[in-house]
């Protein structure tokens, strides 16, 4: 990524884009970003019938992710809970789960971000069947508003960068039939990614982007 105009990757919310895109989203729900600007890789990706980041195997989890502080302290505190959920090849000390420099980042509600810490096999929350246990935890529990899993995890492959909503180009790296692009492919980022574009959006910011894509 030594190009402004290169997209994003997982651990990149710094570094200066062009949005390239044009359109900017208002009714989404990220009020710390009030116009969201929409990159031209959302107008642009396509691909092949089938493709579902359902299908995911872990692929995204290699390097880790920046979390929001906020979500990391709410992460901690629920230290008892995640280490019954991994498994015994798992780092099980809460003090090793994330780096140690937090990030002044404008993308996070919290204007600051740390990042998960990566061991030979990825993510420290990745465990053998590489499952997050984050994840794992969450539908486990089953309440309402509880959840542990990182923002931009659930996101994938959609990213934000410098108040730009993306495609993450880590998904180049995914097996076919997760949420690899497949250039004159005959679905766009709407019908594939749905899912991760309300959790980011909202219901309404979803409304609003496929207005802008499809009219």
């Amino acid at each position: 990524m030594d190009s402004e105009s290169d997209p994003p990757d997982a651990d990149s919310h710094t570094e200066p884009r062009s949005t390239e895109g044009g359109a900017v989203l208002r009714r989404h729900r990220l009020p710390h970003l009030p116009g969201l600007e929409v990159n031209a890789s959302i107008f642009d990706t396509r691909y092949a019938t089938g493709s579902s980041p359902g299908h995911c195997v872990g692929t995204c989890c290699v390097s880790g992710v920046k979390v929001d502080v906020a979500q990391r302290d709410e992460i901690l505190a629920h230290a008892d809970l995640i280490r019954r959920a991994m498994g015994p090849e798992q780092e099980h000390d809460p003090d090793a789960w994330f780096e140690d420099s937090e990030v002044p980042d404008p993308d996070f509600p919290s204007g600051r971000c740390v990042g998960t810490r990566v061991r030979a096999d990825g993510c420290v929350f990745l465990d053998a069947a590489r499952r997050c246990v984050l994840q794992t935890v969450t539908i486990a529990a089953a309440r309402p508003g509880f959840n542990l899993k990182p923002f931009f995890c659930s996101a994938f492959p959609i990213t934000i960068t410098n108040g730009a909503l993306w495609i993450d180009e880590m998904c180049l790296d995914a097996p076919d039939g997760c949420c690899r692009p497949t250039p004159g492919g005959p679905l766009d980022v709407l019908d594939v990614c749905e899912v991760e574009l309300r959790h980011t959006l909202g219901t309404e910011g979803l409304a609003e982007l496929r207005q802008v894509l499809r009219g």
